[in-house]
Protein backbone atom coordinates (compact mmCIF):
# COMPACT_ATOMS: atom_id res chain seq x y z
CA UNK A 1 0.00 0.00 0.00
CA UNK A 2 1.25 3.50 -0.84
CA UNK A 3 2.38 5.79 1.92
CA UNK A 4 -0.27 7.92 3.58
CA UNK A 5 0.13 11.66 3.97
CA UNK A 6 -1.93 14.26 5.73
CA UNK A 7 -3.56 17.36 4.30
CA UNK A 8 -5.12 19.38 7.04
CA UNK A 9 -6.89 16.90 9.29
CA UNK A 10 -7.61 14.24 6.59
CA UNK A 11 -5.32 11.43 5.48
CA UNK A 12 -4.67 10.99 1.73
CA UNK A 13 -2.55 8.65 -0.38
CA UNK A 14 -1.44 8.16 -3.98
CA UNK A 15 -3.39 5.50 -5.89
CA UNK A 16 -2.70 4.69 -9.55
CA UNK A 17 -1.24 8.12 -10.23
CA UNK A 18 -3.95 10.14 -8.51
CA UNK A 19 -4.46 11.56 -5.08
CA UNK A 20 -7.20 9.86 -3.12
CA UNK A 21 -8.77 11.04 0.12
CA UNK A 22 -9.50 8.35 2.72
CA UNK A 23 -11.95 10.80 4.36
CA UNK A 24 -10.49 9.72 7.67
CA UNK A 25 -8.81 11.83 10.34
CA UNK A 26 -7.57 8.80 12.24
CA UNK A 27 -4.49 7.17 10.72
CA UNK A 28 -5.53 3.59 11.55
CA UNK A 29 -8.97 4.13 9.98
CA UNK A 30 -7.27 5.70 6.94
CA UNK A 31 -5.06 2.63 6.49
CA UNK A 32 -8.13 0.36 6.53
CA UNK A 33 -9.93 2.60 4.03
CA UNK A 34 -6.93 2.55 1.69
CA UNK A 35 -6.73 -1.25 1.82
CA UNK A 36 -10.43 -1.47 1.09
CA UNK A 37 -10.05 0.72 -2.02
CA UNK A 38 -7.13 -1.34 -3.28
CA UNK A 39 -9.04 -4.58 -2.74
CA UNK A 40 -12.00 -3.30 -4.74
CA UNK A 41 -9.71 -2.30 -7.60
CA UNK A 42 -7.97 -5.70 -7.61
CA UNK A 43 -11.16 -7.82 -7.45
CA UNK A 44 -14.01 -6.71 -9.76
CA UNK A 45 -16.54 -8.98 -8.03
CA UNK A 46 -15.59 -7.55 -4.65
CA UNK A 47 -15.98 -4.05 -6.08
CA UNK A 48 -19.41 -4.91 -7.54
CA UNK A 49 -20.53 -6.32 -4.19
CA UNK A 50 -19.66 -3.03 -2.49
CA UNK A 51 -20.94 -0.61 -5.12
CA UNK A 52 -24.32 -2.18 -5.96
CA UNK A 53 -27.19 -0.56 -4.05
CA UNK A 54 -30.30 -2.24 -2.66
CA UNK A 55 -32.39 -0.34 -5.22
CA UNK A 56 -30.29 -1.64 -8.12
CA UNK A 57 -30.52 -5.19 -6.77
CA UNK A 58 -34.31 -5.14 -6.45
CA UNK A 59 -34.78 -3.33 -9.76
CA UNK A 60 -32.74 -5.94 -11.61
CA UNK A 61 -34.66 -8.75 -9.90
CA UNK A 62 -38.04 -7.32 -10.92
CA UNK A 63 -36.79 -6.72 -14.45
CA UNK A 64 -35.59 -10.31 -14.61
CA UNK A 65 -38.99 -11.53 -13.41
CA UNK A 66 -40.67 -9.63 -16.26
CA UNK A 67 -38.14 -10.83 -18.83
CA UNK A 68 -38.63 -14.48 -17.92
CA UNK A 69 -42.38 -14.14 -18.48
CA UNK A 70 -43.66 -14.14 -14.92
CA UNK A 71 -47.32 -13.20 -14.64
CA UNK A 72 -48.27 -9.54 -14.36
CA UNK A 73 -49.74 -10.12 -10.91
CA UNK A 74 -46.53 -11.73 -9.65
CA UNK A 75 -44.39 -8.85 -10.90
CA UNK A 76 -46.78 -6.33 -9.35
CA UNK A 77 -46.62 -8.19 -6.03
CA UNK A 78 -42.80 -8.19 -6.05
CA UNK A 79 -42.82 -4.48 -6.88
CA UNK A 80 -45.02 -3.77 -3.84
CA UNK A 81 -42.72 -5.79 -1.63
CA UNK A 82 -39.68 -3.98 -3.03
CA UNK A 83 -41.29 -0.66 -2.08
CA UNK A 84 -41.34 -1.61 1.60
CA UNK A 85 -37.80 -3.01 1.46
CA UNK A 86 -36.45 0.18 -0.12
CA UNK A 87 -38.37 2.41 2.27
CA UNK A 88 -36.98 0.72 5.37
CA UNK A 89 -33.54 -0.49 4.28
CA UNK A 90 -32.72 2.60 2.21
CA UNK A 91 -32.74 2.59 -1.57
CA UNK A 92 -29.19 3.96 -1.82
CA UNK A 93 -27.71 1.71 0.87
CA UNK A 94 -24.91 -0.57 -0.38
CA UNK A 95 -26.11 -4.11 -0.95
CA UNK A 96 -23.33 -5.54 1.22
CA UNK A 97 -24.97 -3.91 4.27
CA UNK A 98 -27.88 -6.36 4.02
CA UNK A 99 -26.89 -8.79 6.75
CA UNK A 100 -28.77 -10.75 9.44
CA UNK A 101 -28.99 -7.65 11.62
CA UNK A 102 -30.50 -5.56 8.82
CA UNK A 103 -33.09 -8.26 8.07
CA UNK A 104 -33.99 -8.61 11.75
CA UNK A 105 -34.42 -4.84 12.04
CA UNK A 106 -36.66 -4.90 8.95
CA UNK A 107 -38.88 -7.60 10.47
CA UNK A 108 -39.13 -5.69 13.75
CA UNK A 109 -40.05 -2.48 11.92
CA UNK A 110 -42.74 -4.17 9.83
CA UNK A 111 -44.27 -5.81 12.89
CA UNK A 112 -44.30 -2.37 14.51
CA UNK A 113 -46.19 -1.01 11.50
CA UNK A 114 -48.85 -3.68 11.93
CA UNK A 115 -47.89 -5.94 9.01
CA UNK A 116 -48.97 -9.54 9.43
CA UNK A 117 -46.49 -12.38 9.68
CA UNK A 118 -47.79 -13.69 6.36
CA UNK A 119 -47.13 -10.33 4.64
CA UNK A 120 -43.62 -10.08 6.07
CA UNK A 121 -42.92 -13.66 4.96
CA UNK A 122 -43.83 -12.73 1.37
CA UNK A 123 -41.65 -9.61 1.47
CA UNK A 124 -38.72 -11.66 2.73
CA UNK A 125 -39.28 -14.09 -0.14
CA UNK A 126 -38.86 -11.19 -2.59
CA UNK A 127 -35.68 -10.10 -0.80
CA UNK A 128 -34.33 -13.66 -0.84
CA UNK A 129 -34.94 -13.96 -4.58
CA UNK A 130 -33.25 -10.62 -5.25
CA UNK A 131 -30.22 -11.51 -3.14
CA UNK A 132 -29.92 -14.92 -4.79
CA UNK A 133 -29.93 -13.29 -8.24
CA UNK A 134 -27.35 -10.72 -7.09
CA UNK A 135 -25.11 -13.48 -5.71
CA UNK A 136 -25.22 -15.19 -9.11
CA UNK A 137 -23.98 -11.95 -10.70
CA UNK A 138 -21.19 -11.63 -8.13
CA UNK A 139 -22.80 -8.58 -6.50
CA UNK A 140 -23.61 -10.17 -3.15
CA UNK A 141 -21.18 -12.30 -1.20
CA UNK A 142 -22.89 -13.18 2.08
CA UNK A 143 -24.26 -16.75 2.51
CA UNK A 144 -28.06 -16.48 2.43
CA UNK A 145 -28.42 -19.13 5.12
CA UNK A 146 -26.68 -16.74 7.52
CA UNK A 147 -28.67 -13.69 6.44
CA UNK A 148 -32.28 -14.82 6.06
CA UNK A 149 -34.22 -16.04 9.10
CA UNK A 150 -34.69 -19.79 9.22
CA UNK A 151 -38.09 -21.25 10.02
CA UNK A 152 -39.93 -17.91 9.86
CA UNK A 153 -43.44 -19.31 10.11
CA UNK A 154 -46.47 -17.41 8.89
CA UNK A 155 -49.70 -17.00 10.78
CA UNK A 156 -51.69 -17.64 7.62
CA UNK A 157 -54.61 -20.01 8.02
CA UNK A 158 -56.68 -20.59 4.90
CA UNK A 159 -60.32 -19.63 5.23
CA UNK A 160 -62.80 -22.45 4.95
CA UNK A 161 -66.05 -20.54 4.36
CA UNK A 162 -68.05 -21.73 1.37
CA UNK A 163 -71.77 -21.63 0.66
CA UNK A 164 -73.99 -24.42 -0.56
CA UNK A 165 -75.97 -23.82 -3.75
CA UNK A 166 -79.21 -23.21 -1.78
CA UNK A 167 -77.35 -20.66 0.36
CA UNK A 168 -76.10 -18.93 -2.79
CA UNK A 169 -79.71 -18.67 -3.97
CA UNK A 170 -80.72 -17.06 -0.66
CA UNK A 171 -77.90 -14.54 -0.95
CA UNK A 172 -78.85 -13.59 -4.51
CA UNK A 173 -82.41 -12.81 -3.42
CA UNK A 174 -81.35 -10.05 -0.98
CA UNK A 175 -78.92 -8.30 -3.34
CA UNK A 176 -79.71 -5.68 -6.02
CA UNK A 177 -79.85 -7.27 -9.47
CA UNK A 178 -76.46 -6.02 -10.66
CA UNK A 179 -74.71 -7.05 -7.43
CA UNK A 180 -76.40 -10.43 -7.51
CA UNK A 181 -75.10 -10.82 -11.06
CA UNK A 182 -71.51 -10.31 -9.90
CA UNK A 183 -71.93 -12.89 -7.13
CA UNK A 184 -73.51 -15.36 -9.54
CA UNK A 185 -70.66 -14.90 -12.01
CA UNK A 186 -67.94 -15.64 -9.45
CA UNK A 187 -69.71 -18.76 -8.20
CA UNK A 188 -70.39 -20.00 -11.74
CA UNK A 189 -66.87 -19.45 -13.07
CA UNK A 190 -64.53 -19.58 -10.07
CA UNK A 191 -63.24 -16.12 -10.98
CA UNK A 192 -60.86 -14.10 -8.88
CA UNK A 193 -62.20 -10.65 -8.08
CA UNK A 194 -60.08 -8.88 -10.71
CA UNK A 195 -61.10 -11.49 -13.29
CA UNK A 196 -64.77 -10.84 -12.51
CA UNK A 197 -64.39 -7.06 -12.81
CA UNK A 198 -62.67 -7.56 -16.19
CA UNK A 199 -65.42 -9.77 -17.64
CA UNK A 200 -67.02 -8.72 -20.94
CA UNK A 201 -70.13 -10.00 -22.79
CA UNK A 202 -68.00 -11.28 -25.67
CA UNK A 203 -66.14 -13.56 -23.24
CA UNK A 204 -69.16 -15.84 -22.97
CA UNK A 205 -69.63 -18.52 -25.63
CA UNK A 206 -72.16 -21.36 -25.78
CA UNK A 207 -69.88 -23.93 -24.15
CA UNK A 208 -67.06 -21.91 -22.56
CA UNK A 209 -66.18 -18.65 -20.85
CA UNK A 210 -62.97 -16.62 -21.10
CA UNK A 211 -61.51 -15.33 -17.83
CA UNK A 212 -59.07 -12.43 -18.20
CA UNK A 213 -56.73 -13.32 -15.34
CA UNK A 214 -53.25 -11.88 -14.82
CA UNK A 215 -52.15 -13.18 -11.40
CA UNK A 216 -50.33 -16.27 -12.66
CA UNK A 217 -49.34 -17.74 -16.01
CA UNK A 218 -52.46 -19.93 -16.04
CA UNK A 219 -54.88 -17.20 -14.95
CA UNK A 220 -55.86 -16.15 -18.50
CA UNK A 221 -57.97 -19.20 -19.25
CA UNK A 222 -61.18 -20.62 -20.61
CA UNK A 223 -63.54 -22.48 -18.32
CA UNK A 224 -66.58 -24.58 -19.26
CA UNK A 225 -70.17 -23.36 -18.97
CA UNK A 226 -71.35 -25.99 -16.53
CA UNK A 227 -74.95 -27.15 -16.40
CA UNK A 228 -74.96 -26.98 -12.60
CA UNK A 229 -74.26 -23.23 -12.83
CA UNK A 230 -76.20 -22.47 -16.04
CA UNK A 231 -78.84 -20.37 -14.26
CA UNK A 232 -76.13 -18.30 -12.58
CA UNK A 233 -74.45 -17.47 -15.89
CA UNK A 234 -77.84 -16.54 -17.36
CA UNK A 235 -78.41 -14.24 -14.38
CA UNK A 236 -75.03 -12.54 -14.81
CA UNK A 237 -74.97 -12.08 -18.59
CA UNK A 238 -77.32 -9.06 -18.90
CA UNK A 239 -75.13 -7.09 -16.47
CA UNK A 240 -71.75 -7.54 -18.18
CA UNK A 241 -69.49 -5.65 -17.77
CA UNK A 242 -70.25 -5.33 -14.06
CA UNK A 243 -70.64 -1.96 -12.39
CA UNK A 244 -67.70 -1.11 -10.08
CA UNK A 245 -68.30 -2.33 -6.53
CA UNK A 246 -66.09 -0.43 -4.10
CA UNK A 247 -67.50 -1.69 -0.79
CA UNK A 248 -67.93 -5.29 -1.83
CA UNK A 249 -66.76 -6.87 1.44
CA UNK A 250 -68.99 -4.68 3.60
CA UNK A 251 -72.00 -5.08 1.30
CA UNK A 252 -71.57 -8.86 1.12
CA UNK A 253 -71.34 -9.14 4.91
CA UNK A 254 -74.56 -7.17 5.35
CA UNK A 255 -76.34 -9.16 2.62
CA UNK A 256 -75.27 -12.46 4.16
CA UNK A 257 -76.67 -11.31 7.48
CA UNK A 258 -80.01 -10.51 5.84
CA UNK A 259 -80.03 -13.83 4.00
CA UNK A 260 -79.02 -15.70 7.18
CA UNK A 261 -76.09 -17.44 5.53
CA UNK A 262 -72.40 -17.46 6.56
CA UNK A 263 -70.62 -14.18 5.79
CA UNK A 264 -68.49 -14.47 2.66
CA UNK A 265 -65.87 -12.47 0.78
CA UNK A 266 -65.35 -12.50 -3.01
CA UNK A 267 -62.67 -15.15 -2.54
CA UNK A 268 -65.09 -17.24 -0.47
CA UNK A 269 -67.45 -17.18 -3.47
CA UNK A 270 -64.60 -18.54 -5.61
CA UNK A 271 -64.11 -21.24 -2.97
CA UNK A 272 -67.85 -21.89 -3.10
CA UNK A 273 -67.59 -22.69 -6.81
CA UNK A 274 -64.88 -25.28 -6.18
CA UNK A 275 -66.41 -26.74 -3.02
CA UNK A 276 -69.79 -27.37 -4.62
CA UNK A 277 -68.07 -29.14 -7.52
CA UNK A 278 -65.83 -31.08 -5.16
CA UNK A 279 -68.91 -32.35 -3.31
CA UNK A 280 -70.15 -33.53 -6.71
CA UNK A 281 -66.99 -35.71 -6.80
CA UNK A 282 -65.06 -33.58 -9.32
CA UNK A 283 -61.37 -34.44 -8.93
CA UNK A 284 -59.00 -31.77 -7.52
CA UNK A 285 -56.77 -31.71 -10.62
CA UNK A 286 -59.78 -30.73 -12.76
CA UNK A 287 -60.77 -28.02 -10.30
CA UNK A 288 -57.19 -26.71 -10.41
CA UNK A 289 -57.55 -26.12 -14.16
CA UNK A 290 -60.90 -24.42 -13.57
CA UNK A 291 -59.41 -22.09 -10.96
CA UNK A 292 -56.22 -21.32 -12.90
CA UNK A 293 -53.76 -23.13 -10.61
CA UNK A 294 -50.70 -25.03 -11.84
CA UNK A 295 -51.57 -28.15 -9.84
CA UNK A 296 -54.09 -29.44 -7.32
CA UNK A 297 -52.22 -28.45 -4.15
CA UNK A 298 -54.10 -25.17 -3.60
CA UNK A 299 -57.40 -26.91 -4.32
CA UNK A 300 -56.71 -29.57 -1.73
CA UNK A 301 -55.46 -27.06 0.83
CA UNK A 302 -57.75 -24.06 0.32
CA UNK A 303 -60.42 -24.17 -2.36
CA UNK A 304 -61.83 -27.67 -2.55
CA UNK A 305 -61.66 -29.06 0.96
CA UNK A 306 -64.32 -31.54 1.95
CA UNK A 307 -66.11 -31.58 5.27
CA UNK A 308 -65.68 -34.72 7.37
CA UNK A 309 -69.21 -35.81 6.44
CA UNK A 310 -68.67 -35.23 2.72
CA UNK A 311 -65.32 -37.00 2.85
CA UNK A 312 -66.91 -39.95 4.64
CA UNK A 313 -69.73 -40.15 2.09
CA UNK A 314 -67.27 -40.05 -0.80
CA UNK A 315 -65.05 -42.76 0.67
CA UNK A 316 -68.03 -44.96 1.49
CA UNK A 317 -69.41 -44.50 -2.02
CA UNK A 318 -66.05 -45.47 -3.52
CA UNK A 319 -65.59 -48.50 -1.27
CA UNK A 320 -69.19 -49.68 -1.43
CA UNK A 321 -69.52 -49.45 2.35
CA UNK A 322 -72.83 -47.63 2.16
CA UNK A 323 -74.41 -50.42 0.15
CA UNK A 324 -73.24 -53.01 2.64
CA UNK A 325 -74.72 -51.05 5.53
CA UNK A 326 -78.03 -50.59 3.74
CA UNK A 327 -78.26 -54.29 2.99
CA UNK A 328 -77.45 -55.02 6.63
CA UNK A 329 -80.24 -52.73 7.79
CA UNK A 330 -82.74 -54.28 5.42
CA UNK A 331 -81.81 -57.76 6.61
CA UNK A 332 -82.18 -56.70 10.23
CA UNK A 333 -85.61 -55.22 9.56
CA UNK A 334 -86.70 -58.38 7.73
Amino acid sequence: MAKLYKRGKVWWYQFRGRRVSTRCTDKRAAELAARELERRAADPTYQAAHETTIEQCLSQFIGFQSARGRAEGTVAMNTRHAGHLLRIMGRHSPLHTVDAGAVDRYIERRFGEGASRSTIHKELSTLRGALRAAARRGEYRRPLIEVMPQGFQTDYRPRETALTLPQVEKLLLVLPADRAATVAWIVATGSRWKEATSARPEDVEPTRILLRGTKTAGSWRQVPRLAIYAHLVDLALPHLPFRPWGNVRRDLALACERARVPAVTPNDLRRTCATILRHEEVEPHLLAIMLGHRDSRMVERVYGRLSAEALGNLIEARTGTKKVRRRGKRRASG
